[in-house]
């Protein structure tokens, strides 16, 4: 009967509880657990977008350190070209001075060299009389050899001097010839450099336009990030606010559950006391009986009330019964209740008390096992420990009490034997 109240009573508290907090939970979860998927895709989108603006970002920073490569040669390039220029300058001013000296050799040779035909020709026309005339004119041999000798130098430094004049001009010649070779190759320089500089400047160009796409991707993939990390953000808001939500519910229903837990509970042990109660009424009533703890020895050696004590030899007052027994006879529960001592307990040696309710309970001592533990529930005429003689005992026996609110009875009374 008591199991059907107690069923009745919980299906009664539960009952109370919001059926829509409850049956909103599941809906909560499942919003979460969406959620929760969309918050992870919006995570691994933004982890992949925030690699691609790392790698686009590394790429323009790689870009802008070979743009400034690429200027520092075209800077290097200018320099030389100015170079190359100044050398071609400075060669086309040496080869117009040199073209000129030998302009100047040239004309000093034709001129020299027509004075010198023009005395060959003087002679030709006139024969040697004119120069035997110089020499017939001495007025001497000495200076007939004089004269001789002015003659032969006229003409050895005409001849030389038309020799000079001559190598000069080669040497001039050869000297311009060079000139024009290195302007030649100076010119060629300067054009070289100058289409390299071109070439340089076509690839900054180039590169430039690979820097203004590679930066507008860079803030198309920025914003898009951004969004991401926001949309991330606001997941998690929602996310935050629905655990809360399920936490407060959960909370609730713990509450709620805690609540019908404990009075279910208490009903139940009231349930358990008002039973209790029932089976042992019949302890206030001579007529009724506990169960005789030692079931296989029936003799009592030392009766509850004064006596002397066997080994003291003091008058002292006996609070239970003794039964002999040998050790290891068993002893049962006297009634079902509690164990709320097992172990040893002073003169009492390995002792059990149980509590059966109603102030009710009893003392099993000198045991020499223990077979239940402290919180066990034992039945009636359950084995729960052996006969032995610990404690303050003069031989192997049962000492059995049964207090009422803790107070010593006679067990006798409570026995139908």
């Amino acid at each position: 009967m008591y199991k059907k109240v107690l069923a009745f009573f919980m299906v009664f508290i539960f009952a109370l509880m919001p059926i829509t907090e409850v049956m909103a939970t599941p809906e909560l979860r499942r919003q979460l657990e969406e959620l929760t998927r969309q918050r992870n895709e919006a995570r691994a989108q933004a982890d992949q977008t925030q690699n691609l603006l790392e790698g686009i970002q590394s790429e323009i920073s790689d870009l802008l350190v070979t743009m400034m490569e690429y200027e520092l040669r075209i800077d290097n390039a200018l320099i030389e070209l100015d170079e190359i220029e100044i050398r071609l300058v400075e060669t086309q001013i040496e080869l117009s001075y040199a073209e000129a000296d030998l302009d100047e050799a040239r004309a000093d040779h034709a001129t020299q060299e027509e004075l010198f035909r023009m005395r060959l020709r003087a002679i030709h026309e006139q024969g040697p009389v004119g120069y035997l005339e110089v020499l017939f004119q001495s007025t001497s041999f000495t200076d007939f050899l004089v004269r001789l000798e002015q003659v032969r130098a006229i003409a050895r430094f005409d001849q030389q001097v038309l020799a000079d004049m001559e190598a000069a001009e080669i040497r001039l010649a050869e000297s311009v010839a060079a000139l024009e070779v290195v302007f030649s190759q100076l010119a060629e320089q300067q054009a070289e450099q100058r289409l390299a500089i071109v070439a340089l400047d076509r690839i900054v160009d180039e590169q430039e336009q690979m820097l203004l796409a590679m930066r507008d991707n860079e803030e198309a993939i920025a914003v898009i990030y951004e969004f991401e990390r926001l949309s991330q953000i606001m997941l998690e808001a929602e996310m935050g606010t629905i655990s809360e939500e399920i936490a407060r519910i959960q909370r609730e229903e713990d509450r709620r559950r805690a609540e019908a837990a404990a009075a279910a509970a208490a009903a139940q042990r009231a349930e358990q006391a008002a039973r209790r109660q029932a089976d042992l009424a019949h302890l206030n009533d001579p007529s009724n009986s506990f169960q005789w703890p030692v079931p296989t020895h029936s003799h009592v050696s030392s009766p509850f009330g004064n006596r002397t004590h066997p080994i003291s030899g003091r008058q002292e007052r006996h609070d239970g019964i003794d039964i002999p027994a040998p050790t290891g006879t068993r002893i049962v529960a006297a009634e079902e209740g509690i164990v709320r001592t097992s172990g040893r307990l002073g003169g009492y040696g390995l002792t059990i008390i149980i509590d059966h309710g109603n102030g009710y309970s009893t003392l099993y001592a000198h045991n020499s096992r223990n077979r239940v533990n402290v919180g066990d529930h034992v039945t009636r005429n359950q084995h729960i420990a052996d006969v032995g003689s610990t404690g303050v005992s003069t031989g192997p026996h049962l000492h059995f009490e049964i207090r009422v609110n803790n107070v010593p009875r006679n067990p006798m009374p409570y026995f139908n034997r």
